[in-house]
Parts: structure tokens; sequence; C-alpha cells
């Protein structure tokens, strides 16, 4: 049984433009997108839009039941590239065409964004009408405004396609973000669901309201999407942060705030913000934090905030962090782990295995890495890691590398039944899938339209298939239309920098290194 608080009703027959906001995947996961809330939150303050939400694997909409053929606009937010095949099958069970050539003009606008539509989105090109690359509050007005003023948008669809950002397959685009935070949309009226099943409960619990601290990061590590697309980092101002979070706790009735960012322990004023919240009462929850960023004074804040779990990124062994551009020491990561137990405080890990380069003996040495941590005398419920294959993403210089499996698979043998404390694996089936549709161009569109009734063999296959297509001179990345900012012979310089473990510094430290984002 779920309550719900804070959603929004008007009566459709009384607005201009009917927008379904889709999340294809379930319930607990839509609810923990900021980018979810900020679409509802942002278009419902318009008065001539009813924006309603329809969530994986409903096909109907939460606030009036309305079928997705009833809407002007069927948007789908994309956070995770196996979601393709849940939009796929909300799209078969609608009564729209799933393919956007066979749509007539009365037929909804069907349009996606998120990170993997900004990344990549040609093995899904063919059943969306149009692409949102970049944040939602730059673009969505302008598509809107133009959907409002006509009656067939496929045959205006190039109305659509002079609004920056807005992308089909060949008609080049630059992704469009916000400048500055100031001009960020905060949802103040945030949605609270009330429910006693924990498969329903947002991922930071059903206490906790969502506070976004700042977008981008620029620390470079080469294997993060995030990091490379979403640069500059920009911070939301301090005095903002601490208004937001009281006006959002009078309308929630939440206490407990949730940091979010792609890079929240650099925020500039990362302890002041910490400690003023306390202040006012809040207990806090964080997303992974930076070793480099994580001092005695945030961990006690965090500490006495009532946070339980500190999650850390050290990926792998020191030698191998040097080539992903990610230059911590192992003496960091172990004084952080002391100095978060000795707070009593519990710490979860992410790890990658297939980092470029890496043997057996490398896996051997992180495997004894983790147990020095545990010989420490380190309860059994005190640590907790979370391993996971490395998979090459789009506008990152992993860009040109390959996946694995079969060497994974040896890996990840060696890996799991030598460490005997609590641990967490990602399938990796499902990551060798995530390659496919991650690295893939147009020519999966055909294949998705299956489902997920493709046997394992297959995507094995196309696997080695994209793995020799990369090593070819002539090879072009399937998503060179889609301009991030980021410069392409940058990712190279960076890629070639890999084998040599060569670092390019934080150049929020050490100065531009001239990568093209802030440009």
């Amino acid at each position: 049984m779920i309550e719900e608080y804070n959603t929004v009703i008007k009566n459709p027959r009384k607005v201009i433009t009917r927008f379904a906001s889709c999340y294809p995947n379930i319930y607990r996961v839509a609810m923990s997108s900021m980018g979810y809330h900020i679409i509802y939150d942002y278009l419902n303050a318009r008065e001539d839009i009813y924006c309603e939400r329809v969530i994986y694997p409903q096909t109907k909409s939460i606030e009036t039941r309305s079928d997705l053929s009833d809407f002007d606009i069927v948007s789908f937010t994309l956070q995770f590239e196996q979601d393709f095949f849940n939009m796929i099958d909300m799209l078969k069970r609608s009564n729209i065409p799933l393919e956007s050539k066979n749509r007539k003009g009365s037929d909804p606008l069907v349009i996606a964004g998120g990170p993997c539509a900004s990344s990549n989105p040609l093995p899904i090109s063919k059943f969306i009408d149009l692409f949102i690359i970049g944040d939602a509050e730059v673009i969505l007005d302008q598509v809107i405004d133009v959907r409002s003023d006509t009656n067939n948008p496929r045959e205006d669809i190039y109305d659509f396609l002079d609004i920056p950002g807005v992308y089909r397959p060949g008609e080049p685009v630059k992704m469009q973000q916000v400048k500055s935070m100031k001009d960020a949309w905060r949802p103040i009226y945030q949605i609270v669901t009330k429910t006693d099943d924990k498969k329903f409960e947002p991922a930071f619990g059903s206490d906790a309201f969502l506070l976004e601290v700042s977008r981008g990061c620029t620390r470079g590590c080469r294997f993060c999407m995030s990091g490379c697309m979403y640069r500059p980092r920009r911070e939301v101002p301090l005095n903002t942060l601490i208004e937001t979070a009281i006006k959002t706790r009078q309308v929630t009735g939440h206490n407990k705030v949730a940091l979010l960012g792609e890079a929240v322990s650099d925020y500039s004023k990362i302890e002041e913000l910490c400690w003023e919240l306390t202040q006012e009462g809040f207990q806090i929850a964080t997303p992974s934090l930076r070793v480099e960023s994580i001092s005695d004074e945030l961990l006690e804040i965090l500490k006495s905030s009532g946070l339980k779990t500190i999650t850390i990124a050290p990926e792998t062994i020191e030698k191998q962090r040097w080539k992903l551009n990610k230059p911590m020491t192992d003496s960091q990561v172990l004084n952080t782990i002391d100095r978060a137990i000795s707070l009593k405080l519990k710490v979860k890990m992410y790890l990658l295995l297939g980092t470029p380069g890496e043997t057996t003996e490398d896996v051997m040495n992180l495997i004894n890495f983790i147990r020095n941590i545990t010989s420490k005398g380190v309860r059994y419920n005190t640590l907790t890691t979370s391993v996971n294959p490395l998979i090459p993403k789009p506008h990152t210089p992993l860009q040109y590398m390959n996946f694995d499996y079969d060497d994974l698979h040896q890996k990840f043998k060696k890996y799991s039944p030598r460490l005997k404390y609590r641990h967490k694996q990602e399938n990796l089936k499902k990551a060798t899938i995530q390659y496919v549709l991650t690295n893939s161009g147009a020519e999966l569109n055909n294949l998705l339209k299956i489902g997920n009734k493709i046997a394992f063999k297959d995507w094995y296959k196309l696997a080695g298939q994209l793995n020799k297509i990369k090593q070819k001179e002539n090879y072009t990345l399937p998503w060179h239309e889609i301009d991030v900012g980021i410069k392409n012979s940058f990712l190279k310089k960076e890629y070639e920098k890999v084998n040599n473990s060569e670092i390019t510094p934080w150049c929020e430290s050490d100065g531009c290194y001239n990568c093209g984002s802030c440009n």
C-alpha cells in the first residue's frame, strides 16, 4: 500500500499540453531520481501544462489513470541502459505505434532524455521521435511551446530541430546545460511516499528528500561518463541550499536530506554546509564521497547528523588507479576507513574489475588489499564492497577500450570465493548486455524490438563484434554527432596516457588543460 503527498492535481481539459513523464524502471528507482522530480515540479509550475507520472510496469498515469495515447507528449527519462527494454515494453502495451515512422499526426510526440539519451541514443532511435540532449530546464519549455502550436508534430519536425539540444540522427547537436546553478530548478514540493513495503521505498528511505548540491565533476576519472559529460562543475550557493532545505522540510515533513551531485564532497564549502544543516536539525545522507575530500571535520559532522555509513570508491589497487586518472594512494584509502571506523561508521566501497591492463596478479593484490583491512579486527558487518566489471562508456577516454567477458569471468572466479565478508557483485551477463547497449549504433534497433527474449549467446557475439570494430583504423564512434563539450582529441590523448599511468591533474587546483568543456 502506497500513500503519496504533494502530487499535483489539475483538470486535464483545462490545460493546453498534457505531458506524460515516464520512468521505465520500478517506483523506488523513479522516486530516487532528482531529474524525475525536477521535470514533474518544473513543468507543473506552468499553468498551461499538466505533467503526470507513468512508472513501469504501469502504462497509465498515477494522477488520472490516463493511457499514454491520451497525452500530447510522452517523455522517457533514461537513467540506465537496460531501461531500454522496459521503455519498449511500455510503448508496445500502449496504443502508440512502436516505431516513429508508423506514428500519425494524432499520436503523441515521443521524446527521451536523461544520461543514456544524451550519451548514445542510437540503439533506440527508431522508437523515439526526438531526443533531449542536456538539462531539462534549458530545453523542455521550447519543445512544449512548439508542440502546442502544431496539430501535426511529425510534419513540423524541423521546428523542433531548430531548438538547441533537440536531436534526431542525422542532425548534429550540442548538449545544453544550465550555466549557473542559480538558474537550476530546485523542486521544493517533492512527492512524499508513505509505505510499509520496502520494494517501494526510495533509495534514501521514505523519510528523506533530495537536495542537489552541484552538477558536474572535473576530477577526470577516465572511466566516468558523468564526470566527462557534465563538465564544468557548477555549485549551488550555500545560502540557497540552506533556504531550499528548510522550505522543502516544511512541505514534505521530512527531516532527512540526501545531498546529491556528481562530486558532493568536492563542494567548496562542504563542511560548512553540513554543519549548518545539522544546526538546523537535519539528518544528512550522502552518495559516494571522494577520499581526498573527506576531512576529519566532515566525518564528525556527518556522524553527529545521524549518518551510519559512508561510501567511498577506491575502485582498484593503487597502480591501476593511476591508469584511471584517480591518483589516491592506498594509505589515503586506509586512513579514511580507519577514521570512519573509529567513529563507529560503517564503510561501503565500490570496486572495479577489468581495468586497463589488469593482470591476475593485480586481482590478487586487490584481494590482499581488502584482506589487509579486515585483518585489523573490523567487524563482519562494518565493511561492504560492491564489485563491478568496468564497462567502457561513451564520451570517456575508455570509449575506445574493449570488454572481454571471458577474461572478466576468470577474474570474478578468483575474486569472489577468496573473500569472507559482505560483498555484492554485478551479474557479468547483464554487464555484457550493458556494454552492447552502451556502445552500439542504430543497427541495434531491430534486435531490441524482440525485447528480453534475446539469448545471451547473441549478446556475447555482439560484444565480440563490437570489440573487433573498435580495433579498425577507420572506426567511427556511433555517437559522433553528439557534442557534449569535451573534445574527442582530448579523450584520445587521455586514452594514450593510460598505459603509462600518466596523470592529468585536477584542473580546479592545477589549471586548465583545454578539454573544451568550458568553451
